[in-house]
């Protein structure tokens, strides 16, 4: 009896204890690839036996696949500019990291895509930050509170936040500015003062310190006038103008353009003049002379432009003309011939092209290194014909048929008679479209470093 009794304990013992079955699932998921399925049963071995040492390297193996298809999705929703669900899915990865890291299994965590987090997370908080403010400005509190909520789930500094105290909203976007500044990233840090003037001008010293990051993050560029290595004169004069306009209508508030009159008058007294900035190394010498970061240097290495001149050519076809040929028997039917005639018709043309070949270069005053060039090259033509024919278009056909049987209809040869006569793209519209499209692209590139 008492054997029996013992059977029965063991058994229940054993059954009560799941970690081998669960280890067996977890092998099962591991070799047909769903590393997911095979983490979760590896997991929960541990949860009931901690030390063991087999559950542990089956779940560090696993784990890591999984956490890093985790940020594998993070990264898609970054390129696809899907901030919230990004914020989501990083912080999806951080409970998983710290899940595994509760049984004493500690995953590889990918620490270059904290800085791009950052990045996102603070442009989320602060997009949501202003969605919560409209809503208690329009008397929304329930919304607006459910808002905050929200940014308090992701940046614990908003846990007290409330809508029906101002100053819980204010202070930790304050210190959430102290701490961007204390740390250099100060674009960031004017952005959150800027907020909080919105909210009370007169919050503590916002004011000032507004102003302090606002000159810590502004940077100087000084753009030299477009040298012109072709035989053409008077596109780097156009290029350079819509350069500057570019730069001027997209720019942020930290970028100071330093054009030529401001240029030539900072080195109006020093041994260089505009016209010896020529490459990089002079063109870092001139920076540190007139104190700003970045140099613009451009040159317009190839021009070609192409007008045809205004053409008539009398061109080739062939006219349709049906004749009826009696039937020979007076009670036949009579039968349809048509035979086509050479004639011609009028086609007034003209064409032209303007192509143009720019490169830029970066320098960078501090450190005297191109940090960014390219060469664009970029190219515009208007062609127009304007097609006329005296007679009847529905006869008119471009090529004589092919055996006895009638072509079919030339509906595009006949269309291009439907044109209306317009005046070809002057030169001057032309080069204003080339240069647009060249600063724009060039602009687009800069931002990239200078803006950052």
């Amino acid at each position: 009896m008492r054997f029996l009794v013992g059977l029965v304990l063991c058994f229940l013992l054993v059954s009560c204890d799941p970690s081998k079955r669960f280890m067996k699932q977890g092998n099962q998921q591991f070799e047909i690839g769903n590393m997911d399925g095979a983490a979760n049963f590896y997991y929960n071995v541990l949860l009931v036996q901690p030390d063991n040492k087999e559950a542990k390297e089956a779940l560090s193996k696993s784990g890591n696949q999984v956490l890093q298809g985790k940020f594998l999705t993070f990264s898609k929703h970054v390129i696809a500019n899907e901030a919230d669900l990004s914020v989501k899915q990083y912080l999806y990865c951080k409970k998983y990291f710290d899940r595994c890291k509760s049984v004493g299994v500690l995953l590889e965590w990918p620490s270059m895509y904290d800085p791009i987090y950052e990045d996102i997370k603070n442009e989320y908080i602060s997009n949501k930050f202003d969605e919560g403010v409209k809503f208690m400005r329009n008397n929304k509190y329930a919304e607006g509170e459910q808002v905050f909520n929200e940014i308090a789930a992701i940046d614990s500094s908003y846990r007290n936040a409330t809508v029906m105290r101002l100053k819980s909203i204010i202070e930790p976007l304050y210190q959430h500015g102290i701490r961007m500044k204390k740390e250099g990233n100060f674009k960031e840090a004017n952005r959150d003062f800027k907020k909080v003037i919105d909210l009370d001008p007169n919050y503590k010293n916002v004011l000032t310190l507004r102003d302090e990051v606002t000159s810590l993050a502004s940077v100087d560029l000084g753009v030299v006038p477009v040298q012109n290595q072709t035989r053409i004169q008077g596109f780097d004069v156009r290029l350079y103008q819509q350069i500057l306009a570019s730069l001027n209508q997209n720019k942020s508030s930290f970028l100071n353009i330093i054009d030529r009159g401001s240029l030539e008058s900072g080195l109006r007294d020093q041994s260089i003049t505009l016209k010896d900035i020529v490459d990089a190394e002079s063109a870092a010498k001139a920076g540190k002379i007139l104190g700003i970061e970045y140099v613009l240097l451009t040159a317009v290495v190839d021009l070609v432009y192409n007008d045809e001149g205004l053409f008539l050519d009398s061109i080739l076809a062939y006219k349709a003309i049906t004749e009826s040929i009696p039937a020979k028997d007076p009670k036949g039917v009579p039968q349809s011939v048509t035979r086509f005639k050479k004639v011609n018709y009028f086609d007034e043309h003209q064409k032209r092209r303007l192509y143009m070949s720019v490169v830029f270069q970066l320098i960078s005053t501090k450190t005297g290194q191109i940090v960014s060039t390219d060469n664009y090259k970029e190219e515009i033509q208007d062609e127009f014909h304007f097609c006329s024919y005296a007679g009847n278009l529905n006869t008119l056909y471009p090529e004589l048929p092919i055996g006895n049987s009638m072509p079919p209809k030339p509906a595009d040869f006949r269309e291009q008679f439907n044109q209306v006569k317009r005046e070809i793209m002057p030169k001057e519209d032309m080069t204003r479209e080339l240069c647009n499209r060249i600063a724009q692209k060039m602009i687009e590139e800069l931002k990239i470093y200078i803006e950052r």
